[in-house]
């Protein structure tokens, strides 16, 4: 499944639909500490990987805030995007794109209103993506609010394009 031009990003591509087993064991990956199912879950998000992409290029995680990363005690996404890193050779970087703000769950909410609880909730450093192409790297989109502020933060921080990949997409 692969869209150009949605959810604030120039590609999104997404190996499965967010319903039956896939939907339980991204939950479980998220919120049951199993984080070995990244192991299961990267060669999934393999299966949608494209041929070829514009360079350099650079695999971000959508970031978590501090005070959830602490409640979890790991970013799933990160754990997602050094499996890709590894299977693909395409760097990866946790560093630069922050979320500047601790926000309230997005779960249960619409898409206006996870749209508004993430405005500004992401930065980067100025120039941090200069004439690169951000690879956003998340579990799942569900209404593409995060993939959407994450990539107006990292164009702010210059990149030249910012696609995403997920597991999963919401139908």
């Amino acid at each position: 499944m692969c869209i150009k031009h949605g959810f604030g990003v120039d590609r999104l591509w997404s190996s499965v639909a967010f319903e039956g087993p896939i939907k339980d064991l991204i939950h479980a990956f998220k919120y049951e500490n199993q984080r070995a199912l990244a192991l299961e879950l990267g060669p999934i998000l393999l299966q949608s990987w494209p041929d070829s992409l514009p360079q350099p290029a650079i695999l971000i995680p959508v970031p978590l805030s501090a005070q959830r990363l602490k409640e979890r005690g790991y970013n799933q996404a990160a754990l997602l995007a050094v499996q890709l890193s590894e299977n693909t050779g395409v760097p990866y970087s946790a560093k630069h794109l922050k979320r500047t703000r601790h926000t309230a769950a997005q779960a249960y909410k619409s898409a206006t209103d996870r749209r508004q609880n993430l405005q500004g909730a992401f930065a980067a450093p100025k120039q941090a993506f200069a004439n690169s192409t951000v690879i956003l790297v998340d579990d799942v989109c569900t209404t593409g609010a995060t993939l959407e502020a994450c990539a107006a933060a990292c164009r702010l921080a210059g990149a030249q394009e910012v696609w995403a990949t997920t597991v999963a997409r919401a139908v």
